[in-house]
This record gives structure tokens, C-alpha cells and sequence, in this order.
């Protein structure tokens, strides 16, 4: 299979998949948790919640296992942006409501480190690390398979 149709398939892949997580975070959390009150589960759902996403990363890592490398990557980049805070800019959007402007839940995040040590995760620290971890991923798809070229070529 050409390698550039692997990594339109691992990136399909990986929207795919980031696009159903954030989808059911909505469903779940905010319709159902949200709606009933039920924050007191919230260890619960944050267990299940991560449970959804390995089960997500394995099944899509069977599947892309002929792409190589490439499921590693999609894997990789999975996780990074669920926790890095693409997922939850996601979670706003498809909703169509606007990011709030602090979102403390966020400050045990590691992933999302593009902030000032003290205080809470602000939108525009979301927005950063959202950016920041999609930047790094595009860059690994676009710019590895042309390294690897040039060294093959030399």
C-alpha cells in the first residue's frame, strides 16, 4: 500500500475516533451526569471515560497494525490530544458552546502544560496546548516519511 494512503488512513483513523470520544463525553457526561446531578460519580465516569479511550487505541491499533509504525502513531496521538485538550475544545465545539474561560477540572492535566505553573487552565492555555499537540503530530505525519526519503535516497 502506498505510504501516502497509510497516513490518510491513520489520520482518518485517528479523527474518527477523536471525534467519537469527545462525542460521548458529551452524551454522557453532560447529558446524563450533568443533567441528573450525578458529579458525585464523577470518579466513575472518569474511569470509564479513560477505559473508552485505550479501548479505542487498541481496537484501531489491530486494525492499522499493516500500516507499521504508523499505528503507533495513531495511538500516540490519540492519547496525547484526548488528554493534551483537544478533546475537550472538541467537547465545546460540537456542542456549540463557547470554551469557558477557566476550566479548573483541567489543572491535573500533564498533557496540558502550556500555562503559567499557579492558577487554573484558562481557555487560551486550552486553545496553546491544543495547538501545540496538533502542530507536533502533523509535523511527525509530514515531515518523517520525508526525512526517511532523504536518507534513503542518499
Amino acid at each position: 500500500m502506498p505510504a501516502t494512503t497509510v497516513r490518510r488512513r491513520v489520520s482518518l483513523a485517528l479523527l474518527i475516533a477523536l471525534g467519537f470520544y469527545a462525542l460521548s463525553d458529551i452524551l454522557l457526561w453532560q447529558r446524563i451526569f450533568e443533567a441528573h446531578e450525578l458529579s458525585l460519580f464523577d470518579p466513575e465516569y472518569q474511569t470509564g471515560h479513560v477505559a473508552i479511550l485505550v479501548g479505542m487505541m487498541a481496537v484501531g491499533g489491530v486494525l492499522l497494525l499493516e500500516s507499521g509504525l504508523w499505528a503507533l502513531w495513531y495511538q500516540g496521538a490519540l492519547y496525547t490530544l484526548a488528554f493534551g485538550g483537544v478533546e475537550d475544545v472538541l467537547y465545546y465545539w460540537l456542542d456549540g458552546k463557547a470554551i469557558p474561560g477557566v476550566l479548573p477540572w483541567l489543572d491535573r492535566s500533564r498533557l496540558i502544560f502550556v500555562r503559567p505553573l499557579p492558577g487554573d487552565v484558562t481557555n487560551v492555555e486550552l486553545l496553546a496546548s491544543a495547538a501545540f499537540w496538533v502542530a507536533l503530530w502533523l509535523s511527525v505525519l509530514v515531515f518523517v516519511p520525508r526525512i526517511a526519503a532523504r536518507r534513503s535516497a542518499a
